[in-house]
This record gives structure tokens, sequence and C-alpha cells, in this order.
């Protein structure tokens, strides 16, 4: 574990902070005091830390000289973005082919605490997926939400999740179209902001088999022997690249996008796909 989030780090560390620009709107950052101002009506105010390309206008000099940091000041937005993480632990993220790859679940651990710690240092608000552990937001709170996102439950479902919240799902997504579909129905109503992560090894697109290989499915227990590997290999690539775009399409349905990182990837190029998207 230590391990993982030691190499998450040493990557994100070098990347900037990631915001959300859903509808162009950003999250604010909780977790310092509001200030409430009386008059005709009553209005709040939030803060987060000043990063580059912030209107300098809007900076709370009172509030900036007490601190180290300086902040932006906004009013209050009940519809700001919250970001919610789920990854899939079953057997069959344990897979690898090489022996100098990460496995699919090591891959995607490390790029949910990359995600984790850029949000976190944007100053979004994070949260695990079916987890005991609220919205939490501010680098304190980094390793309480990794420990969680290490033990994510198996199925994603959460009723704290709201209309206008953003869902981040990482898992291989091999199963059938449909059934990944039904992971975002049931997650909870009107959502219509989501990512799915599809983290897979590289055997798994190019199918570099040749010769006598026994296969052999870890969720339903079957084995399959082949003798010419070799011969399968067209139809297989042809199958997975259907499998792969009838995910897309059916998540284009619902206002969902499909991020897809391979275990030859690197993860800064990964990462680099995410801010060019948002």
């Amino acid at each position: 574990m230590n391990k993982l989030i030691e190499k998450a780090k040493k990557i994100s560390s070098n990347l900037p902070p990631l915001k959300f620009n859903f509808d162009n709107s950003n999250s604010y950052y909780r977790g310092y005091s509001k200030e409430k101002k009386r008059g005709i009506g009553e209005e709040f105010w939030e803060y987060k830390k000043f990063q580059l390309g912030d209107p300098v206008r809007n900076i709370d000099w009172k509030k900036s000289i007490k601190s180290k940091d300086i902040f932006i000041k906004f009013k209050e937005m009940e519809t700001s973005k919250k970001v919610w993480i789920w990854m899939n632990t079953s057997l069959s993220m344990k897979y690898k082919n090489s022996p100098n790859h990460e496995t699919k679940a090591e891959r995607a651990s490390i790029i949910g605490i990359i995600l984790i710690d850029i949000f976190i240092r944007a100053g979004e608000s994070v949260g695990i997926i079916g987890s005991k552990l609220g919205l939490r937001n501010g680098k304190e709170n980094f390793f309480n939400l990794v420990n969680v996102f290490l033990k994510c439950v198996k199925d994603p479902r959460d009723k704290r999740i709201k209309k206008g919240d953003i869902i981040i799902l990482i898992s291989d997504f091999l199963e059938k179209p449909e059934k990944s579909i039904s992971k975002i129905t049931m997650i909870s109503d009107n959502i219509k902001e989501g990512i799915l992560i599809q983290t897979l090894d590289e055997s798994e697109i190019n199918f570099p088999f040749f010769g006598r290989n026994q296969f052999y499915d870890p969720l339903s227990g079957l084995h399959k022997l082949f003798n010419k590997s070799e011969v399968i290999k067209k139809s297989y690539i042809k199958k997975v690249k259907e499998h792969n775009r009838k995910l897309e399409i059916l998540c284009s349905r619902f206002g969902w996008t499909v991020f897809r990182t391979v275990s030859n990837e690197s993860y800064n190029s990964f990462i680099k796909n995410l801010y060019n998207r948002f």
C-alpha cells in the first residue's frame, strides 16, 4: 500500500491541481470559516486558496494576511461540484501478463490516488462511494481518503450522491456493457456527469499469445485451452474493439465519458488526457 501511495504522490507532485469545468462551474473550498454579511437579505461567503488564473480582484486580503496562504472569496454556491470515486476490487483486477507491469488493480489504485491528490490540491471535495467516510477536502484528509479508497466496496451504491456531483468509476469493465451501465444507474438517481476509467492490461488489447496456452476466468472459474492461440488473435481483437465501442456508445447516452488506460501507457500520458477533457 505504501509503495502505491509513494508512486502516486511522486507522479501527482509534478501535476497541477485539476478542477472540473462542467457547466463552467468549479467546487469551492470548504473547511474554512464562512462570513455572514447582514443587510437586506443575507450573503454567505466561502474561500479557496488562490491559484494561477484566479481573478486577483477576488483576493480577500484581510483573511489572507492572517495566514501564509492567499485566499479567494466567493459567494456560497449550493450547486458546487463534489467528486465521488469508486474502484473495482474484484479478482479480475488482479491480472497482469508481464512481470514488468502492475496488475490492473495496482494501476487503478495509483490512478485513483493521483486523482484524489490533484482534486484535494485544487480545493475540491472528494468522497469514496460506499464508504462511511463522507466528503472531505484539504490536504490533511488525503491519507484518510486513500485508505478508504483502497478498500472500496463491491457495488458502487451511495445515497449521499446528489444531482450535479461528479462520479468516477475505475474498473476493467470487461463484463457486458449493459452490466457496466447498470452500475451507473444503481449509483443514484439523476446523475448526469460521470467518468468511466477502463483499466486494462496490454495483453487484453493486443493478445500477444502464441502456441499452447490455457486461459482462466477468475470470476467464473472457467478454463479454456488453445493449442494455437495465435489462430484466435484476429477475432479476439475484433471482439474487444466492438465491446469497448459499445461501452462508449451506451455511456454517451447517459452523458458519461469513457477514458481508457493500458498497462504499457505512462501515467502522465493518461492524466494529460483528463486535463485536456476538463
